[in-house]
């Protein structure tokens, strides 16, 4: 899903065998160096509502008592549907049909009736074999070192304790760096406090996620790969991007269907993300053939495996973790880690880990609030604290439900509340006032925070806070934003725009302005506005070679009748427009420093230094204004350019300055733009 250079683990694991390696250097117990790191947040607890089980201790504080858990739903309004994973991307993934779609091919209704016989005449394993257990034991008869430099286990004792666990149902090879996890959480302090962790925190979704991975016909451990993505924290975050508790990254998760925007991140969402993560794992399946391949590729990539696959000519994911890069070392360590664990997981007694009892499932209430309701507001409602709302829902990121205009503008969102408080926030909920107290405005190619609160007379402070943008924030075309109702702050003046002192005559085209935004680029602005580049560079002087500044403002002639509802742009009705370098320019530009420009006389053997001097000028500004050193002698009566204060001088001779324009240019149609030349051989002589 990420690159390997972008990936983390769980930072309790992290920690634990970082400090864990100096202390087995000599035990040659535990995974060992090079075993990854994943920077983690703070955790952020989910109130977990679900009762004890019987006979069990007494629950936490944190624990509310309630019936039993329910998994967790979907984000999108009522009566929307969710959005669907990218078909073609998927059979691209798969290499091939996915299997939901060979398993709607299936037309033989006797195989189907076999296939359907089976599950009942072999509900389990046939007696004395375990799914997915490889006796494959590396490297040959070994002595297994104890933690504490104790004697040995002699290697048949060790055997027989191996062959005693329980198997997943993934596929286990008891590789060597299999069987060091395993000692490492048997053997090892760190390793039983890492299990320890983990055995509490799995209480809180394993059995739904489980559900979810049953339902889409998956092996259900494979919910173990999502504790040591993220340790089961949905809300963790990892610094390239990734979130939730199967780190996707955002175009992957929109691949696999989820809604990923400023208002809403589904990767959050633990139910939509699970089922976003068996979509992907079984198109990995599909392509790779088996789990190891599938879990690898899910760490390092789909293209990254296929071509050390074909680099190194084998399929097996054991071999390719020892050739010299034939994987990353990270994923070298991941399928083992994951494999470690899900044997662990069901093996709590042979681990030390059957008396730890786990963390109440997540369960909630699911409540209604139209679009644009606060979270704060649902709490009160609920008769619960913000903090716990909003723990409920990190999926809405701009704590409110998102506003929604169009054919979702009467759509209801689903918000979690605390279980036991859904009818009481409902009750509430209806009773507040149906009024919409803001309007939506939706964003526009070009479009900052600024032109916005222009074009809805607000504040930009005040958008700020009602949609909770960050101060450096580029708002993306099509992103929907809440305003005030009745906006009452009059929009800024707009600033000046120059343009090349060349007259362009385009029949057929209307002249607008657009100001660039820092990030822009010409093909971008180009396309927005439906012309070429080379016409955006004609227009407005423009080097092809050097790039764009922010606030630079671009004169562009669209054709008429092209639609730009999409795009921020002003005209020369609504615009003060200055030509460069004429006497109006400098008006402008000087007044606004309280200047004039003003061309005086020199006297006998002046220099720009010493009438620099009398009008209260640097010589730099003397030489960059009037184009020569400072030192050249002037002639008597030689004109002189000074900006000065104005009413400084009253004698001086006001001379407008010559705008020097260049003559008109037609261009009748793009054809009649300059091309790029292609060189051509020179014939022979």
């Amino acid at each position: 899903m990420r690159s390997r250079r972008s990936r983390v683990f769980c930072a309790g694991l992290t920690a634990l065998i970082v400090g864990l390696v100096p202390q087995l250097a000599t035990a040659e117990v535990g995974p060992g160096p090079g075993s990854g790191s994943r920077a983690v947040s703070a955790e952020r607890r989910l109130l977990p509502a679900s009762p004890a089980p019987a006979g069990s201790s007494t629950a936490a504080k944190s624990h509310r008592v309630g019936r039993a858990p329910n998994a967790p739903k979907s984000t999108l309004p009522e009566g929307m549907t969710a959005g669907s994973p990218d078909g073609a991307a998927r059979r691209l993934v798969a290499q091939g049909a996915t299997d939901e779609e060979l398993a709607g091919k299936v037309s033989d209704p006797e195989l189907q009736a076999l296939e359907d016989a089976e599950r009942v005449l072999f509900p389990k394993a046939i007696e004395g074999v375990r799914p997915g257990w490889s006796w494959d034991f590396p490297g040959g008869p070994k002595a297994v070192p104890q933690a504490g430099n104790q004697a040995a286990e002699p290697r048949a004792l060790e055997e027989e304790w191996l062959r005693s666990l329980s198997m997943p149902n993934i596929p286990v090879r008891m590789d060597e760096r299999v069987i060091k996890y395993l000692r490492f959480y048997r053997d090892t302090k760190r390793g039983r406090a890492i299990g320890s962790i983990w055995a509490r925190k799995i209480g809180r979704y394993t059995a739904a996620l489980k559900a979810e991975f049953a339902r889409h016909g998956l092996p259900s451990d494979l919910v173990w790969l999502s504790l040591i993505e993220s340790g089961h924290n949905p809300n963790i975050r990892s610094p390239a991007g990734a979130a939730g508790l199967w780190q996707f990254m955002p175009d992957s998760g929109r691949m696999y269907g989820l809604t990923v925007d400023r208002w809403v991140d589904e990767r959050l969402n633990p139910q939509r993300a699970t089922v976003a993560a068996a979509r992907y794992l079984s198109d990995l399946h599909r392509r790779f053939g088996n789990w190891d391949l599938a879990m690898a590729a899910y760490n390092m990539g789909h293209n990254g495996l296929t071509r050390s696959v074909r680099k190194f000519n084998t399929n097996d994911f054991w071999r390719l973790g020892r050739f010299e890069a034939g994987i990353p070392w990270e994923t070298t360590l991941y399928v083992p880690k994951i494999l470690a664990i899900a044997v662990v997981m069901n093996n709590k007694k042979a681990f030390g880990l059957h008396k730890i009892k786990p963390d109440a499932a997540v369960s909630f209430d699911v409540v209604y609030a139209n679009p644009g309701v606060p979270l704060a507001d649902v709490a009160r409602a609920s008769g619960v604290a913000p903090e716990a709302i909003a723990a409920l829902n990190p999926q809405y990121l701009a704590g409110r439900t998102p506003p929604s205009s169009g054919s979702r503008g009467k759509k209801r969102w689903r918000v979690h509340v605390p279980r036991g408080s859904g009818q009481q926030a409902t009750r509430a909920l209806a009773k507040r006032s149906k009024r919409k107290k803001f309007n939506v405005l939706t964003a526009r190619f070009g479009d900052t925070i600024a032109s916005i609160a222009g074009r809805a007379r607000t504040s930009a402070k005040a958008l700020r806070r009602l949609n909770r943008l960050g101060s450096s924030e580029r708002m993306a075309k099509g992103t929907i934003l809440m305003v005030p109702k009745s906006g009452s702050v009059a929009p800024a003046p707009s600033a000046p725009i120059v343009v090349p002192a060349q007259r362009f005559q385009y029949p057929g085209r209307d002249r607008v302005f657009y100001q660039v935004l820092s990030g822009d680029s010409l093909p971008q602005i180009a396309g927005a506005f439906g012309v070429s580049e080379a016409e955006v560079l004609t227009y407005n002087s423009l080097d092809k070679t050097a790039g764009l500044q922010a606030k630079m403002v671009l004169q562009i002639f669209v054709p008429k009748g092209r639609d730009l509802s999409g795009v921020r742009y002003s005209t020369p009705a609504d615009s003060r427009v200055l030509i460069a370098g004429t006497k109006t320019f400098f008006d402008h530009f000087e007044g606004l420093r309280g200047r004039e420009r003003l061309t005086v006389s020199a006297r006998a053997k002046d220099t720009l230094t010493k009438i620099g001097r009398r009008y209260g000028m640097s010589s730099g500004m003397m030489e960059r204004i009037n184009r020569h050193s400072r030192r050249r002698q002037l002639s008597e009566g030689e004109p002189v350019v000074v900006y000065t204060k104005k009413g400084r001088v009253k004698s001086a001779r006001r001379v407008p300055v010559p705008a020097r324009p260049l003559p008109p240019v037609r261009v009748p149609d793009a054809s009649a733009l300059p091309r790029p030349s292609v060189a051509t051989a020179s014939p022979a002589q």
